[in-house]
């Protein structure tokens, strides 16, 4: 029988082994379950303040990236890009109008931001990557990108500690995928323009509908719609 020391230092050694197969093949597991701990003990309140607040503030920091990039990018792309843009989220049913979001109910709402949020989660890692790469950027773009990516998970985090508060045992629902990896990584300069411009695009005005939702949520649940 092998010692106690020599079979963990075979687990933690296959472990390393299929970490860095995982990274090789650009596979990026997501996070089963957040950390909801730091959450249990706040109130329901302080929940959604915290979650609008960073909601605004990614909001405000998606703009001025998909605008900084603009400024640099768009003499090449013609800016036809924010005109024609596909998000991978569009296959979520989204609420637009205050109307929409009144007759959207409140466990749908949650549910539908967690979908949002959740679809970010690769493309943001590639965005980062692609930032650091780009010609003529500001350092302080790769910044946003970065801080962009952890609030993102910030936010899902609430969101989450949210839904089981106010819907215990609710599940979640399935998420968009995105599949516009190759062309992130395009040898051609003006498809990987183009596409980081749909993408900032996408995210500002994913970022915003968050943002939006989580408002009329909060009016809705903590205020019974006296606002």
């Amino acid at each position: 029988m092998q010692p106690v020391f020599s079979q963990l230092c075979s687990w933690v050694l296959q472990l390393l082994l299929v970490s860095n197969v995982l990274l090789w093949e650009n596979v990026y597991p997501m996070p089963m379950c957040p950390d909801m701990e730091g959450y249990n003990e706040m109130f329901i309140e302080d929940l959604f303040d915290h979650a609008i607040v960073t909601a605004h503030y990614t909001s405000n920091l998606t703009m001025q990236m998909s605008e900084e990039f603009g400024m640099h990018f768009a003499h090449s792309l013609g800016y036809k890009s924010r005109n024609s843009s596909t998000c991978h989220t569009i296959s979520l049913t989204t609420p637009g109008s205050n109307e929409q979001i009144q007759q959207t109910h409140s466990d749908v709402l949650l549910k539908m931001m967690i979908s949002i949020l959740r679809a970010w989660y690769h493309p943001l890692e590639h965005l980062v990557h692609a930032v650091a790469t780009l010609e003529g950027i500001c350092e302080t773009m790769l910044f946003k990108v970065k801080e962009v990516e952890e609030k993102n998970q910030e936010i899902l985090e609430k969101i989450k500690a949210i839904l089981v508060r106010v819907y215990p045992g609710a599940e979640e629902n399935v998420y968009p995928v995105w599949m516009g990896l190759a062309d992130v990584r395009s040898a051609n300069e003006l498809t990987r323009h183009f596409t980081l411009s749909n993408l900032l695009h996408c995210l500002d005005s994913n970022t915003d509908k968050v943002a939006t939702y989580l408002e009329a949520l909060k009016c809705r649940i903590i205020h019974n719609n006296d606002c």
